[in-house]
Order: structure tokens, then sequence, then C-alpha cells
């Protein structure tokens, strides 16, 4: 199986892909081709998404297909997805403060 990503997006076929690219005024070399062998692979690529290794080494023979800014571009810190308020509250509740 092929897809192609560029940037944080995903596409199955590259035209659509390249469509984007240009869209977007990226570099020729911002889409990245991958390809999947077998579930081994799509698992660890999966895991890699959510879950970026520890270390570069870790996991790097199922994924080997894959470059590592990939799994750096899919990695948003938290801190910028769940607003500041929200985690406030979160963290008073948690504390036992209630709201």
């Amino acid at each position: 199986m092929i897809v192609y990503n560029v940037k944080r997006r995903w596409f199955a076929m590259k035209g659509a892909a390249e469509q984007y690219r240009i869209r977007e005024k990226l570099p020729p070399d911002a889409t990245i081709k991958i390809g999947i062998a077998d579930r081994t692979q799509l698992a660890a690529l999966l895991d890699a998404l959510c879950e970026p290794p520890a270390c570069s080494a870790e996991g790097v023979s199922q994924v080997a297909a894959v470059p590592e800014r990939v799994i750096d571009n899919a990695f948003v810190d938290s801190d910028l997805d769940i607003p500041k308020f929200l985690r406030d509250s979160w963290a008073r509740l948690t504390a036992g403060k209630g709201e």
C-alpha cells in the first residue's frame, strides 16, 4: 500500500497530494511517499503517529520507509491542542478544588 503525506495531511492519490502541496506553496520535497508492505509496518506507523518513540532508534526497523519528519510533523504538543482555561479547570478539578 502506498500513501502520501504533505505536512499533517494524508492522501491515497499522488495527484491529490501534489495539488495540496502546490496550493500550500510548498517545495516538491514536501510530498512524502510512504510504502507500507504489511500489517506490522502499518501498526508501527500508527503507533509512531500516536506516540513518537522515546528515541529515534526505537522501532526503526518496522517504520524504516517513513522519514522521521513525518512523525515529527504529526506530533502536536498537547498544550497547543487544549485551551489554557480548560487545562486550568482540569488541574483544579483533579486537585480537589472544584470549579
